[in-house]
C-alpha cells in the first residue's frame, strides 16, 4: 500500500486479520422483490428474509496494480448463519471501485447485515509479473450498485424464493387452523345433533 500497489479506502485497522481484510457493508443495497435501492447508511441495516437475494455494495474501495489480484469470501460469522456468496471469485489484476457482491439467505430465519459491519473477507495475492491485460471491464471506476446489478431482481411480478417461502408459511398457518377447526367441529357436531334429537323428543312428548 506504501508503494502504490494496493489501495484500500477508507482502511480501518480493526478490519486487518492476519491473512486478509474484511470489507464492511457500505452504503446501498438492493433486495429481491422491492423497487427501490435501500439507504443503509440512512437505515443502519438490511434484513434478508429466507430465501431472498440481496446485492450489497462495500464501504470501501480497493484499486489493484497488474501485479496484484484478490479472492473473495464471505466472513464466517454469516457463512455459519446460512448466507451464501453468489458473486465472482476475485478481483483482477487493474480493477479499482467499491465491490458489489450478490448474496443470498438459504437459513430458515432472517439474516441482518448492519451498515459497516465487516461481511467479505478478502485475500491479496502478489503475482510473479504484472499482467500483460490489466481489468479494463464495465465495471472499472464502479462507485455503487448499478442498474445491471438490480435489473434481474427488480421485477415484481416475477415470484421469489423468498415470497414462495412466506406463502407456503401462510398456507401452513391456514391449513393448520383449518385442522383446529375441523377438529372442534368434530367435537361440536355429535353434540349439537343430540341436543338437537333431545329438543325434538321432548316437543314431540309434550304433544
Amino acid at each position: 500500500m506504501a508503494a502504490g500497489d494496493l489501495v484500500i479506502e477508507p482502511f480501518a485497522d480493526e478490519c486487518l486479520q492476519s491473512a486478509s481484510y474484511d470489507f464492511r457493508v457500505g452504503d446501498q443495497a438492493f433486495l429481491s422483490g422491492t423497487a427501490e435501492v435501500t439507504d443503509v447508511a440512512n437505515k443502519g441495516l438490511i434484513i434478508i428474509d429466507p430465501g431472498e437475494f440481496a446485492v450489497v455494495a462495500t464501504r470501501e474501495k480497493v484499486e489493484c496494480s497488474p501485479q496484484f489480484a484478490a479472492q473473495l469470501g464471505l466472513d464466517s460469522d454469516y457463512a455459519r448463519q446460512g448466507l451464501v456468496l453468489l458473486s465472482g471469485p476475485q478481483i483482477d489484476p487493474g480493477f479499482r471501485g467499491v465491490l458489489v457482491v450478490r448474496v443470498t439467505n438459504l437459513a430458515p430465519r432472517r439474516i441482518v447485515l448492519k451498515h459497516e459491519a465487516p461481511f467479505l473477507t478478502v485475500q491479496f495475492f502478489k503475482l510473479l509479473r504484472p499482467v500483460a491485460k490489466p481489468y479494463a471491464g464495465s465495471r472499472q471506476g464502479q462507485t455503487g450498485l448499478g442498474a445491471s446489478d438490480i435489473e434481474e431482481l427488480a421485477h415484481p411480478d416475477s415470484p421469489t424464493l423468498g415470497g414462495m417461502v412466506k406463502s407456503l408459511s401462510a398456507l401452513a398457518r391456514d391449513v393448520a387452523d383449518l385442522k383446529t377447526s375441523v377438529k372442534w367441529m368434530g367435537w361440536a357436531i355429535p353434540i349439537i345433533v343430540g341436543l338437537g334429537i333431545t329438543v325434538i323428543a321432548i316437543i314431540v312428548a309434550i304433544k
